[in-house]
């Protein structure tokens, strides 16, 4: 995993240097930052706590991002911070960790709007929900729909870990299950 860490680092250096020597294809480098909703694999107690205070599994990430176009179809690294938020039986705990997505997309309309998905890798710096003593690395998958004016783009996505893949069926719907992090992120960018 720190060898995957490293080599999207410097895919993300990489994709600096080539956009700086080619601005003019459309692709480049900037920041983006959002608002993401954390849930744990408990849909129904979930949902229900949406509607009580949607608030306590918000969180944010901020980062930045370089774009490699090729025709209709784009690299997208990123490296992020972000910050999760968990309500587990009226406890609020809360996860940083620094995220690198790989994204690959294909523009459906143009650059206006788009689609993408790819593997998310990530470091842990703090995690409420694990003791001390917990794996710092983890590896997910994101997909989503991004809408792009210009130099400002829109996106949503949905995340998912793929750590602790385990699955009970009882234990999903009455919330005891294992807490793999799912979110759905809504972020806004700028490029440069």
């Amino acid at each position: 995993m720190k060898t995957a860490l490293k080599s999207i680092l410097f895919l993300f250096a990489l994709t600096a240097f080539y956009q700086s020597g080619n601005a003019q294809t459309g692709g480049g480098f900037g920041i983006k930052g959002g608002l993401n909703y954390n849930s744990n694999g408990q849909y129904f107690k979930d949902a229900e706590a949406i509607w009580g205070d949607p608030r306590n599994n918000l969180g944010y990430h901020l980062g930045v991002f370089g774009k490699i176009n090729a025709g209709p179809v784009y690299l997208r690294p990123e490296l992020n911070y972000t910050h999760l938020n968990s309500e587990i039986n009226t406890v609020q705990l809360t996860t940083q960790r620094l995220d690198a997505p790989l994204l690959v997309g294909i523009n459906l309309l143009g650059p206006l709007l788009s689609v993408f998905a790819g593997p998310s890798f990530h470091y842990y710096l703090e995690d409420e929900l694990r003791d001390f003593d917990y794996e710092k690395y983890n590896a997910g998958y994101q997909f989503g729909v991004g809408l792009n004016l210009g130099n400002l783009g829109l996106d949503l996505r949905y995340e998912r870990v793929l750590n602790g893949q385990q699955v009970d069926i009882d234990n999903v719907f009455t919330g005891d299950g294992d807490l793999r992090f799912q979110q759905l992120m809504l972020g806004l960018s700028l490029k440069f």
